[in-house]
């Protein structure tokens, strides 16, 4: 599975811009060109900024998380994606060397996506593809992050 996770707006981003751009008109009363900066910070904030995600640009808004994890567990997990275990036993920190686990989720929906990647000298290098997760292992995979 490729990586088609699409940045959107999420509802947090869309508000925080709101506020900003309504705290700038507000500010035009006061100091007419501070207002104006506030409410350009606003504009930009909204175009800028994404922190939402969606896989191939439809279906529910997900949030990302990134877990470095300790080489420890680094088989658990493996086999937690691949179905192969339900037990789920993630150790934080470096022992033994690190993985980084990339998780997509949404809590309400149930949905998850997770890629792992183990680091090497220059940078982290992927050990999977971009798995999804069923309703049952998806959440189990939320309540531990």
């Amino acid at each position: 599975m490729e990586n088609n996770f699409v940045k959107v707006h999420s509802n947090k981003d869309i508000i925080i811009s709101i506020i900003v751009i309504v705290a700038g008109i507000a500010m035009i009363l006061v100091n007419t060109m501070l207002g104006i900066f506030i409410i350009l910070c606003g504009l930009l904030f909204f175009l800028l900024y994404k922190s939402g995600y969606k896989y191939d640009n439809k279906g529910v808004k997900l949030k990302k998380k990134s877990l470095e994890l300790s080489r420890t567990c680094q088989q658990s997990v493996l086999d937690f994606l691949n179905g192969q275990n339900m037990q789920l036993n993630l150790i934080h920190g470096n022992e033994g060397g690190t993985f980084m686990l990339e998780v997509w989720f949404n809590k309400e929906e149930k949905i998850a996506y997770a890629q792992a990647s183990v680091y090497q000298e220059l940078g982290y290098r992927k050990i999977t593809e971009i798995v999804k997760l069923n309703a049952s292992n998806a959440q189990l995979l939320i309540e531990k992050i």
